[in-house]
This record gives structure tokens, C-alpha cells and sequence, in this order.
């Protein structure tokens, strides 16, 4: 793979990760800065054989069977399309951040697409708004989270979901800032916050991880403008003997609605990296030992950022196209769900 990269462009190029769907590798070349992530990841990937990996290891059957009892009967005018293939198609929105008339695009060109898809002509690949009606279905019924669930229970069943510790992180999913549209104002469940010395708008993704295997077991969306520390008791399942995060999280043990105990009675510890300046004015040799004790934290936690990677490299999901904090909950889960088949396939040979 590695010898297959674009080769580098001037002065003018930014540093641009590219995904390779094979081996989850991330590979930096520069690249000029009109070039999108979108595109980069889009550019490079081997699409039929990450395409069959996840064939492989979505767990079609099941997701079917959940959506089915909400899907359209069809009693009334046209047939509706085949519940399999708008699930498909939906499944490569997410995989490569598609809009409606994109992923229609794609399919009707691609032959790795139209393959995934089960599409022999065009005349089969349902229009931008068909596709965004089936997407507006599942987020109308939860289904997403329904999905997500499934997969949980699925980790859970084949022994990949320990809970002795959780992991909890957030990261920020832009959105548009423009106000050039019908109502001529941003979204209004969009907020705005400063991480380092840049400003972004949009949401955040709060996660709990599972500690040994790195997987997602919960889910929670927010606004930018809410603090990490006051989403952690949502992000626990209540059965850890430890928690573990970043210095943002620091004091979550000492809030009013913190979980304190499991659901055996035992004290949950909570390790939390201090922040650099609080090892100040220490011996070197206490200053050593807070280092040695900050990195064994650390170690534990960069598990975590895997996740996070096949999330924003590999799936390229920086940025939203839709409005609303509910369409992003629904977005982010299914995310997540198909990031955790993917790092389960990965690292355990998950056979569904």
C-alpha cells in the first residue's frame, strides 16, 4: 500500500493523513490544500476489499430484522425498494460520508459500489430523495441506536466487552457555520467552544470505551459548549473498577451526580491524568515517579484514540451536513457501531 501513495506537491501542500481500509494504517504525504479529507481518504482507499470486509461483518440480518417493522409496506402506489438495498446504500453514506445525491452517484458509477449494493443498472439505484426519506425513517424511530445496541450485545456475547474499566473521551464534529440559508441563521443546537488557541462550531461525541478491548459501549452527544466532566455518569455501564481520562475529567469522582460505587458495592477508581503544571516545584525524583505514574495512565487511555481514528480517518466523518442534536445522536451511533465491526474484525477476527 505504502508504495502506492500520491507523490508530494509543493510549498503550497498541507500534511494530509491518508486511511488504508486494509490495515487501518495512516499514511501523511502532503497534499495540496484544496484537496478535502473526503476526497484524500476517498482517493486512496481499496474500495472492493474494504467493501468486503464489511460486507462480511455487518451483521445484516439482525439490523433487518430491526428496521423491518418500520419500514414501508408498500399497500399503496409503488413498490417500495428492497429493504436490503436501501440499507446497503445507507451503510456507504456512512462509510464515506456521502449525501443523499452522492451515495446515488456513486452507486450508478462505481462497480465496487453497485456490487455491495446487489445493483446490475441504474434503473435499480433509488434517487437522493428516496435515500434521504429511508434516512429520515430510521432516525424518526431510533433505529440507529437500536443498531448500535445490537452490535454492543453482540461484542458482549463473544466475550469482547470485559467492562473491569472504562475509557471516556469526546471529540468534535464540526458544523456549518454559514448563515446562508432559509432561515438565515446556524443551527441553533450548534454551539461554539475553544480548544487550544482555535475556536470550532458544532457538536461533541462523548464516548465510553471499554478498556481492554478499545470498543465503544456508550454513546452521548452535546453541544461543543458542554464541559466533558458532566457527561461521565452517562457513559458508565456500572460495573467498571475504574475509570480513566484525560485532564479534562479531572474532579468527576467529586460532582454531585458521580458514580462512586458498581453495582457490586466497590469504590470505583478513578484515574485521571493531572495536568502538567500541577507536577511543578517537585524533587526530580518525585517528578519522575508523577511522569512514570501520568505515562501508565496514558498507555491505558490511548486505546481509546483507535476509535476515534477509524472515525475521522478512516470514515473521514469531520464535519456534519445535517441540523439538529438528534440527527447527529443517530449519526454518531451508527458510526460507532460500524467502527467497533471494523476494530473488532481487526483485532479478533470477529466472524458474525
Amino acid at each position: 500500500m505504502g508504495g502506492n501513495l500520491p507523490p508530494l506537491w509543493g510549498k503550497e501542500s498541507v500534511a494530509v493523513p491518508l486511511a488504508c481500509a486494509c490495515s487501518g494504517h495512516f499514511y501523511p504525504y502532503q497534499a495540496p490544500p484544496w484537496l478535502s479529507y473526503q476526497f484524500c481518504s476517498f482517493f486512496n482507499r481499496p474500495k472492493k476489499e474494504f467493501l468486503e470486509q464489511m460486507d462480511r461483518i455487518i451483521p445484516w440480518g439482525q439490523w433487518m430484522g430491526i428496521i423491518k417493522p418500520h419500514y414501508y409496506v408498500g399497500e399503496r402506489g409503488n413498490k417500495p425498494y428492497d429493504l436490503e438495498r436501501m440499507l446497503r446504500i445507507h451503510m456507504l453514506q456512512n462509510l464515506y460520508d456521502l449525501s443523499d445525491m452522492g451515495v446515488m452517484g456513486e452507486v450508478i458509477d462505481s462497480r465496487a459500489f453497485s456490487d455491495f449494493c446487489g445493483v446490475d443498472s441504474s434503473n435499480q439505484v433509488p434517487d437522493g430523495d428516496t435515500i434521504g426519506r429511508f434516512r429520515a425513517l430510521l432516525v424518526k424511530q431510533g433505529l440507529q441506536e437500536k443498531l448500535f445496541a445490537q452490535v454492543v450485545e453482540l461484542l458482549q456475547a463473544k466475550g469482547l466487552l470485559l467492562k473491569k474499566g472504562t475509557i471516556v473521551d469526546s471529540t468534535i464534529i464540526s458544523a456549518p457555520g454559514s448563515t446562508k440559508n432559509k432561515e438565515k441563521k446556524r443551527d441553533p443546537d450548534a454551539h461554539q467552544t475553544k480548544k487550544g488557541n482555535n475556536w470550532y462550531f458544532g457538536y461533541k461525541g462523548h464516548i465510553g470505551v471499554d478498556k481492554i478491548s478499545g470498543l465503544v459501549h456508550h454513546v452521548e452527544v452535546t453541544a461543543a459548549n458542554v464541559h466533558d466532566v458532566t457527561v461521565v455518569p452517562q457513559l458508565l455501564h456500572g460495573e467498571e473498577e475504574s475509570v480513566h481520562g484525560d485532564s479534562g475529567y479531572l474532579g468527576a469522582d467529586k460532582r454531585e451526580d458521580a458514580v462512586i460505587h458498581n453495582k457490586q458495592g466497590k469504590k470505583i477508581k478513578y484515574r485521571i491524568n493531572r495536568r502538567p503544571p500541577q507536577s511543578k516545584n517537585n524533587s526530580a525524583r518525585s517528578t519522575g515517579q508523577i511522569k512514570r505514574r501520568e505515562r501508565k495512565k496514558s498507555s491505558v487511555r490511548a486505546k481509546l484514540e483507535h476509535v476515534l481514528g477509524v472515525i475521522k480517518g478512516l470514515f473521514c466523518y469531520r464535519k456534519t451536513r445535517y441540523k439538529g442534536r438528534r440527527k447527529q445522536t443517530a449519526k454518531l451511533h451508527m458510526m460507532f457501531a460500524l467502527a467497533n465491526l471494523f476494530l473488532a474484525d481487526k483485532r479478533f477476527g470477529l466472524a458474525v
